[in-house]
């Protein structure tokens, strides 16, 4: 069917998809890339002078910035390799350079591919965790691969996964270990419109207070999901609950304060 079909498109749909193209440019170096280029080559050859004209014009003023300069050229085929290994249900044998734990072999049975915040996750089962568990689901990032081959084992993915659901309890990319928790947080007024024209998660609650500030509840599978922008609010945010993570979060400051203080 090669040249039945012309492609049509309107520079508004141009400039969108173009806006795409900028967000995604992290891809540069996968499958995925090479088939927006692809794709993007095919309109430049299709699409008349006058609608690439009305595009460069509004593409003029209107930018995509604050991307990270980042590749996955070096793990183009291991990315191949996993995909194929979803697509087809096999268990894949990698080698994973672990931030905290040094370079491990292991094997995982991949189930998607998740784009978060400019980088590639594979979503996995861990192989050695009884499929019956909770807690045997892991969230691997794609720039920590060093090597995957797919073996000649197979796997059945759960019935009752559910990727949307499973993402949708944590507020970041953590791995869901166990249940999820609700943390509550005290933001000032100051803080307060940081906090409510960027959310932290659809289903945050807000609640207004009498002096202009909010109190924020949000449910996360890890303390470290909620504790650096808490942090990052400086004295505009006090941690509420629960308390073992109030208690972390007091360690990790009083270790700063001592820090600095030891410089000054």
């Amino acid at each position: 069917f090669k040249g039945t079909h012309r492609i049509t498109m309107s520079a508004t749909e141009l400039i969108a998809l173009s806006l795409s193209r900028d967000l995604l440019y992290p891809l540069a170096g996968t499958p995925f890339w090479v088939g927006i280029e692809s794709f993007w080559s095919k309109l430049q050859d299709e699409l008349p002078d006058a609608v690439w004209d009305h595009y460069e014009k509004y593409r003029e003023v209107l930018f995509v910035w604050g991307m990270p300069a980042k590749s996955y050229k070096r793990q183009h085929g291991i990315l191949q390799t996993l995909h194929r290994c979803i697509q087809e249900h096999r268990v894949a044998e990698i080698e994973y350079q672990s931030i905290d734990k040094g370079l491990r072999h292991r094997r995982i049975e991949p189930y998607a591919v998740v784009f978060y915040q400019s980088s590639l996750y594979i979503i996995a089962g861990a192989v050695e965790i009884a499929v019956e568990a909770d807690d045997r689901i892991r969230h691997l990032k794609l720039d920590r691969f060093q090597k995957a081959t797919a073996l000649d084992l197979w796997f059945k993915r759960p019935a009752d996964f559910d990727l949307e659901q499973h993402l949708g309890q944590s507020l970041g990319i953590f791995s869901p270990r166990g249940e999820s928790r609700d943390f509550r947080i005290r933001i000032s007024a100051r803080a307060a419109p940081w906090v409510t024209e960027d959310p932290w998660h659809p289903e945050q609650q807000v609640e207004p207070q009498d002096d202009g500030g909010i109190l924020l509840t949000v449910r996360a599978a890890h303390e470290l999901e909620i504790i650096p922008r808490v942090l990052s609010l400086g004295n505009e945010a006090e941690l509420l609950s629960p308390a073992d993570s109030r208690q972390a979060m007091a360690g990790m400051i009083q270790a700063m304060a001592d820090r600095y203080s030891a410089n000054s």
